[in-house]
């Protein structure tokens, strides 16, 4: 499986035994998880979870106030998987009822299946098809060069992520809709950042404002990314169906900056980072997501058969 389209996710935990973190990290490296360690006051955990990371699931363990710690996790992002590692396996009775629901999971280290399982189910939950990845990570590349042609653009491996914060202060949105699946695509991007590294560029068109230049090129990276999506996925055996058309609200909460798709839906998130050729040091970058809320079924994602074109003649097996 190639780096960039080994799907990853980010989790951050507030365990407070540095014993634990060499296990943690073995379970987290085989899941394809990147551990992240809180070692602040768990009192101003607001300010560590206010930014900009995109995140796949918290853990806590069962030290110091960790049940104050929890209910505050859940407060701030209840969007989020929370799991608890408990000291010695009996003290899972000892967990008040009451108290079990801000869980997503509880286990001792070393319960590895049951660990994985958790994994599996609370942030892997759906499968991504490789070919689905490199292809997003094609088109969307070549739309970014075609709209923003002289600057080096790099893309990291994607991200399941189960947030829903908003990266940036703009951002765009587009049906997907195909009769394998059904949602959104959404870009987000600094505009301060992205228009410093815009007017770096030899182009008449980006030597405007940052109002005037920047949602013209978010919008039309957006209609060319969508235009790439079409041309791979709305094709033969890829073709939108023609159900009922159902929606769900979608809730943009400007205080919290985060936006909602009507369910704790996972979102598949790519990052292209795109960097000045010159040497000027500006670079930003735009986020990509992809929530399909509405309809999920990769199964009927298959390879076209080609055996009709054998035996037309248009092709043959050698």
């Amino acid at each position: 499986m190639d780096k960039e389209t080994q799907i990853q996710s980010k989790v951050l935990t507030f365990d407070t035994d540095i014993t634990v973190l060499p296990k943690l990290k073995k379970i987290f490296d085989a899941n394809n998880l990147t551990g992240m360690r809180s070692i602040g006051d768990p009192s101003i955990v607001n300010i560590i979870l206010e930014k900009n990371i995109h995140l796949g699931a918290l853990f806590v363990n069962d030290q110091g106030d960790w049940l104050k710690l929890s209910r505050k996790l859940k407060e701030l992002r209840p969007e989020l998987p929370l799991f608890l590692r408990v000291d010695m396996v009996e003290d899972k009775e000892k967990i008040e009822a009451e108290d079990r629901w801000l869980f997503d999971g509880i286990f001792h280290i070393s319960e590895t299946a049951l660990i994985n399982e958790y994994l599996k189910t609370h942030i892997f939950i759906r499968d991504y098809p490789l070919e689905m990845i490199s292809h997003i990570q094609k088109f969307s590349i070549n739309a970014l060069e075609y709209m923003i042609p002289k600057v080096d653009i790099r893309c990291p491996a994607p991200l399941v992520i189960r947030d829903k914060i908003i990266y940036g202060e703009i951002t765009s949105l587009i049906p997907v809709n195909t009769n394998w699946c059904r949602g959104y695509m959404m870009l987000q991007t600094d505009m301060g950042e992205f228009h410093g590294l815009l007017k770096t560029l030899d182009n008449p068109s980006f030597k405007g404002n940052l109002e005037e230049v920047v949602p013209p090129v978010i919008g039309e990276l957006t209609n060319l990314m969508w235009g790439g999506f079409k041309t791979v996925f709305l094709k033969e055996g890829f073709l939108e169906g023609t159900g009922p058309d159902i929606q769900v609200p979608i809730i943009v909460n400007h205080i919290q900056k985060n936006i909602s798709f009507g369910g704790n839906i996972p979102q598949l998130c790519f990052e292209y980072i795109l960097s000045d050729r010159y040497g000027m040091g500006k670079q930003t970058r735009i986020v990509q997501k992809f929530i399909f809320n509405l309809n999920w079924n990769p199964d009927l994602v298959k390879e076209y058969d080609f055996q009709n074109l054998v035996e037309q003649g248009d092709i043959e097996l050698f």
